[in-house]
């Protein structure tokens, strides 16, 4: 039996107003007819959308997730942030199984134009089961303090996690309000041997993607 995808979209609502409708409009290409749920914290007009109004952090961000899930009611969720671009590939893949898969294809671009890749699971590239997330969030929620916060995001990852790559990389655009710390180079990792198969190259070498700094920022 064939599992419905659909899509859940992250914003904290604080994104410069190019660089969200490019992504917007990017996503909706991609996607064409999955369901789509955005979860933000104020509304917006995007697919069904969902509030959590708490103040910007990793509380509300996991509460977001959890509301989009309930929310939706696909069988496969791909969680879509709101500042990265997908190609359609993205979205054609389907797990064999119950795992939560991550794609591994992406690119981080910042507006030098310097553009770096290496193959981590990110929340960004997440394709599971509707099930598997609900309760790994739910957990998240429920223990989650913001003072003893183990810095977790990625569900599953590296305890029975899985990885794939779509035929085209996804982007990753740093633009000053991301939630986590930019990486341009090797000696920007505290543990070198998690840069697995790091790479550099500028924006418009990207393949697939034909991109400049303008296009962006």
């Amino acid at each position: 039996m064939s599992r419905s995808k659909g899509v859940l979209y992250l914003t904290d609502n604080q994104l410069p107003d190019k660089l969200w409708k490019l992504c917007q409009n990017t996503l909706i290409d991609a996607i064409g007819k999955l369901e789509l749920v955005s979860s933000s914290r104020e509304p917006i007009d995007f697919g069904t959308n969902v509030v959590t109004d708490l103040p910007r952090g990793y509380e509300c961000y996991f509460k977001q997730i959890l509301k989009g899930l309930e929310t939706l009611t696909s069988d496969l969720v791909f969680i879509a942030e709101h500042d990265v671009l997908y190609p359609p590939e993205h979205f054609d893949f389907t797990p064999p199984d119950d795992s939560i898969y991550y794609d591994v294809n992406w690119w981080k671009v910042h507006d030098d134009g310097v553009a770096v890749s290496w193959e981590a699971e990110q929340v960004s590239g997440i394709c599971a089961p509707r099930g598997v997330l609900l309760e790994w969030y739910r957990n998240k929620v429920e223990t989650f303090n913001k003072d003893n916060f183990d810095r977790k995001f990625e569900p599953l990852s590296g305890e029975g996690s899985k990885q794939w790559k779509a035929p085209l990389p996804h982007i990753d655009i740093r633009h000053g309000r991301n939630l986590t710390y930019n990486k341009k180079k090797l000696e920007h990792f505290r543990k070198k041997e998690t840069a697995v198969n790091f790479q550099s190259t500028t924006i418009d070498q990207i393949p697939g993607w034909s991109l400049s700094v303008t296009d962006i920022y």
